[in-house]
């Protein structure tokens, strides 16, 4: 089960009016913060709008969804509470949730393939763990609800993003989205409650193999544990302009897409593969997005289409 727990300004993009009627897919959340809805459903504690939607309850995937706006290109910054790692993307015209939906699995999945391209994993574990993924997560409920800390990770996230649209160029391409990602992702957080700091993208591919890997004890290496070596890689140029990383990762990640399972396959048809010979320091004037190609809807959004 994937929560969305919206900003106001995410709440804004998922609600429509029709004939002067109301319709938007975010409820009232049952808990106020989202840390208490997390205790909660370690205890055990499952509330009646909550019953049939997934079978095991502690296996909700909390996400922070806010929107802003950056020389008239609306993004949605998806940020994982539980590591903060943050997925900008093109946000969908006003009150498309099912684009929306379609887009955040296929954008979590290319991160995935992203992260551990570099880092010369087995293909067939990874792979298994997307297709793991996408049997789990085939139903999403949306809340309004934010978080202070997290924010303030959202909030730094949108500055970079506002700077390299400014200074560079508007990001619309999944591939530069992605590179975007894993640079922000590099950066260094903290978390009231956690020891030490941590870097986004290191935990978020740590609790991914733990939640979907069959045997994530023989596929979390020391490598990975070790930061130094994790991100000798990862700079947000670094992709395209060390011809040696750019080739192992490249070579890894076309492995990867030509060997998915039926159940998300789709995403070896998208252009993500190949180089974006889109130079720096020039703007796009194309909101036509590419990459990820839509697929069948996987959640029933009719009790979405009622007035809140």
């Amino acid at each position: 089960m994937w929560v969305f727990n919206c900003t106001k300004a995410a709440v804004e993009l998922f609600t429509t009016k029709v004939k002067g009627e109301k319709r938007t897919c975010v409820e009232t959340p049952p808990h106020k913060t989202i840390t208490e809805a997390i205790e909660q459903a370690r205890d055990g504690v499952v509330f009646p709008n909550r019953l049939g939607l997934t079978d095991v309850y502690d296996t909700d995937w909390h996400w922070l969804v806010h929107c802003i706006s950056v020389k008239r290109q609306k993004y949605l910054l998806v940020m994982d509470y539980n590591t903060r790692y943050c997925m900008t993307m093109l946000a969908p015209k006003k009150g498309d949730v099912a684009s929306f939906l379609n887009d955040f699995e296929g954008h979590l999945y290319l991160n995935i393939m992203g992260i551990t391209a570099p880092h010369n994993m087995v293909v067939k574990d990874i792979a298994e763990s997307l297709e793991a993924c996408h049997e789990l997560g085939n139903s999403a409920v949306f809340y309004q609800r934010s978080d202070r800390s997290a924010q303030a990770h959202i909030n730094d996230v949108s500055w970079h993003l506002q700077r390299h649209c400014y200074e560079d160029f508007i990001l619309e391409e999944e591939e530069d989205l992605l590179d975007f990602n894993l640079f922000t992702g590099r950066i260094i957080r903290s978390v009231k409650g956690q020891k030490g700091h941590f870097y986004p993208v290191q935990a978020f591919l740590l609790q991914w193999l733990n939640a979907y890997s069959s045997d994530p004890e023989k596929i979390i290496t020391p490598n990975l544990l070790e930061a130094k070596s994790y991100f000798q890689h990862f700079s947000l140029d670094g992709l395209s302009e060390d011809d040696s990383d750019d080739k192992t990762a490249e070579a890894a990640l076309d492995e990867l897409l030509k060997s998915l399972p039926a159940g998300v396959a789709h995403l070896g048809e998208g252009s993500l593969s190949q180089k974006n010979a889109k130079p720096k320091n020039t703007n796009s004037s194309s909101g036509k997005k590419q990459g990820v190609k839509q697929k069948d809807n996987v959640i029933d959004f009719s009790a979405y289409q009622k007035k809140r």
